[in-house]
C-alpha cells in the first residue's frame, strides 16, 4: 500500500516530537555523568582581569570567550546590600509544583533583570517535574531537603538587605529565618578552598558563588550544548572561575541542557533552551 504524503508528514512529526521530548523532558540528574578529559591551562579560561559591564545599579555582567578552546561562559555580579532588591522565584506555591516552566517564560512573567535555573529534578517526557532537594519560599517548604546536596539560601537583614549562604541542605533548612532556599548539587568552593571530586566531566553549567561576607552574589553559566562553539567546564574549573571573581563559597545548580541565563528578559546563550525545568530564581527591583 502506498503511503500518501500526508502520512509521511504525520510520521515525521511524531518522530520529531519523540526526539524533542527525549532531549527536553528527561530527568536532569543525568548531568552527573562522567567523562574523562585533559586538564585545561588556567590561563585559557580565567581572564587576567574581569571587565564588568553594568546591567543596572545593582548588577554587572561579564562575557568570556576563547575560540581556541573553544569556550564561552557568563558571569553576573549582584550587590545584595540594596533594600530595593527583590527575589523572584518559581515555583512560589504548592499548586505550581511539578508543572515546570521554560527559562523564557519565567524571565518574562517574573520581570527579573537576571534569572537562572536552580534545582535538579526528576521527570521524563510529559510527566511532572519533581524537584530533587530543598525549595523554600518564605515560610513554605515546597520541597524537602536532600542531605547529599547543597543549597543557596537568602535571609533578610534588619536593614532590609539580603545576605546569602551556601551550605548543605540540612543546615539551611534548619534555620527558620531563611526567606528563600534553592537546592542544587554539590558545593564546589568552601571558605576559599576548592573542593576536589573523584570524577571529571565537562558540560554546560549553572553555578553560584558568594563573597565571604555574603553580601555579593556571583552567578556563572557555562555554555556546552554546542561543543564546536563551547565545550563546557568541570566543577573544578567552575570553582576556579568563581574564586577568581571574588567568591569564598560556591555550589553547582542543575547543569547540562537545563542551564539558562536571561538578562533583562533576553537569552544571552548562543542557543535557545526549550527544556522545562522544575525551579528558577531571579532578581528584580522594588515596583516590579
Amino acid at each position: 500500500m502506498k503511503l500518501k504524503s500526508t502520512d509521511f508528514k504525520k510520521t515525521y512529526f511524531i518522530l520529531f516530537c519523540a526526539v524533542f521530548c527525549f532531549f527536553t523532558g528527561c530527568s536532569s540528574l543525568s548531568s552527573l555523568k562522567n567523562e574523562t578529559f585533559s586538564e585545561l591551562d588556567e590561563s585559557s579560561y580565567i581572564p587576567e582581569k574581569i571587565e564588568w559591564k553594568k546591567i543596572n545599579a545593582l548588577s554587572e555582567y561579564f562575557l568570556f570567550e576563547n575560540k581556541n578552546v573553544p569556550l564561552r561562559y557568563h558571569l553576573v555580579k549582584i550587590d545584595l546590600s540594596s533594600q530595593s532588591l527583590k527575589i523572584s522565584a518559581y515555583p512560589l506555591k504548592k499548586n505550581e509544583l511539578g508543572k515546570g516552566a521554560s527559562a523564557a517564560s519565567f524571565a518574562k512573567k517574573s520581570g527579573s533583570f537576571v534569572s537562572i535555573n536552580t534545582s535538579p529534578f526528576k521527570g521524563r517526557f510529559f510527566s511532572k517535574r519533581k524537584i530533587v532537594g530543598i525549595h523554600k519560599i518564605r515560610e513554605q517548604i515546597l520541597s524537602e531537603e536532600n542531605g547529599r546536596y547543597s543549597a543557596l539560601g537568602f535571609k533578610t537583614e534588619k536593614d532590609g538587605s539580603l545576605k546569602a549562604f551556601v551550605a548543605n541542605q540540612n543546615e539551611l533548612n534548619s534555620i527558620e529565618d531563611f526567606n528563600y532556599v534553592f537546592g542544587g548539587f554539590f558545593e564546589i568552593l568552601k571558605d576559599d578552598e576548592e573542593i576536589e571530586f573523584s570524577y571529571s566531566s565537562r558540560n554546560s553549567r549553572t553555578a553560584a558563588g558568594i563573597s565571604s561576607d555574603g553580601k555579593t552574589l556571583f552567578l556563572l553559566v557555562v555554555e556546552g550544548e554546542r561543543k564546536n562553539l563551547s565545550r563546557g567546564l568541570s566543577y573544578g574549573e567552575c570553582a576556579k572561575i568563581l574564586k577568581s571573581a571574588g567568591s569564598a563559597d560556591a555550589l553547582e545548580f542543575d547543569g547540562g541542557s537545563s542551564s539558562s541565563l536571561f538578562i533583562d528578559g533576553k537569552n544571552v546563550l548562543l542557543y535557545r533552551n526549550f527544556r522545562k525545568c522544575a525551579a528558577f530564581f531571579g532578581f528584580c527591583t522594588s515596583g516590579k
